[in-house]
């Protein structure tokens, strides 16, 4: 009779080494799916910075296109506004050169230009073309001061307090790239803008009209 006890005990043992081994099965399999969406994750961040640095690039390059441009009020005149006007940019990820064709948006990242404002205009005086030495060095400079109506203007007129020719605007542009094209997908839906000043010389007769 007493060879047969053990039996029950040997069976409440197998039992309780499956319950272990499913717990342990579920543990494994929970830090397994943990690792990988942290890896998910840390895969989109660096995906999401990776767009992020593209579009800002790519909005700096398009500021600098359009600020590097010769002041001409009715081709900066689309820039105003919260539409603006859209500039693609090449960033050199599908080819070497930029579009010569603003249509050709094929391996670009269209970024709006807009808002472009004027925050102060004002009228040079002949005494800043001059330096320390009541010279004009700039041959740019000499164009405001020489031209008509003040043709009678010398370089010993470093102390004159009257207008030059030329006035300076002060402007401020933002851009904003578009970060779903960036990336070539969906990886990050946000605006990344970048905001510019420049200071921009124009006539003395456009100073009021410039920044209206």
């Amino acid at each position: 009779m007493s060879a047969h006890s053990p039996l029950p005990h040997v069976r409440r043992q197998h039992g309780a080494v499956l319950l272990i081994g499913m717990v342990m099965l579920l543990m494994l399999t929970l830090i397994a799916v943990g690792v990988i969406r942290l890896s998910t994750r840390h895969t989109q961040v660096v995906n999401n910075e990776q767009v992020r640095t593209e579009a800002v690039a790519a909005a700096n390059y398009a500021l600098d296109k359009v600020l590097n441009q010769p002041y001409d009020k009715p081709t900066w005149d689309t820039y105003r506004g919260t539409t603006g006007a859209t500039v693609n940019v090449n960033l050199g990820t599908s080819q070497a050169a930029d579009n010569t064709d603003p249509t050709v948006t094929t391996g670009t990242v269209p970024v709006k230009v807009k808002k472009l404002t004027c925050k102060r205009g004002r009228v040079l005086k002949n005494s800043e073309l001059f330096d320390a030495n009541g010279q004009i060095t700039n041959a740019y400079d000499k164009t405001c001061v020489y031209q008509a109506p003040n043709p009678g203007l010398t370089f010993g007129n470093s102390t004159s307090a009257d207008k030059s020719l030329c006035g300076t605007a002060l402007w401020e542009v933002t851009a904003e790239a578009d970060t779903q094209a960036a990336g070539g997908g969906t990886l990050l839906a946000a605006s990344v803008p970048v905001v510019q000043g420049v200071e921009v010389r124009v006539l003395s007769s456009e100073v009021d009209t410039t920044c209206n």
